[in-house]
């Protein structure tokens, strides 16, 4: 793993959990650390944003108490990645930073394949 790209592998183990949500908790370096809700209640960090490989974006920060990414967008967002994406076990999904604070968001079929 860089410090621009992550890569998080998709098991039996957690393919339920990722469907639902993104945990960032072992990723945090990849993101500005004002992406990070305060502690206070209600409150937001400063949003990320996702450029999936199906074409529409996705807004976000990071949950503090879950760190987990928070959807901001009204219609597009990580259920709906990962519902068209159909995950599944032996995949990856990769998360590489463009800017500041722009990602894209893409998933590796074959993690083993040369990109």
């Amino acid at each position: 793993m860089s410090n621009t790209e992550i890569r998080i592998p998709i098991t039996k183990e957690n393919l339920w959990f990722l469907e639902r949500q993104l945990n960032l908790f072992d990723y945090l370096e990849l993101f500005p650390m004002d992406a990070v809700s305060p502690s206070e209640a209600g409150g937001r960090g400063i949003p990320i944003y996702l450029k999936t490989d199906l074409g529409f974006d996705i807004e976000s920060d990071i949950d503090r108490k879950k760190m987990a990414l928070r959807n901001r967008s009204q219609f597009d967002g990580w259920m709906k990645w990962t519902t068209e994406k159909k995950l599944q076990p032996g995949e990856e999904i990769l998360i590489r930073r463009i800017a500041e604070r722009e990602y894209e968001l893409n998933l590796i079929r074959d993690p083993n394949a040369s990109e």
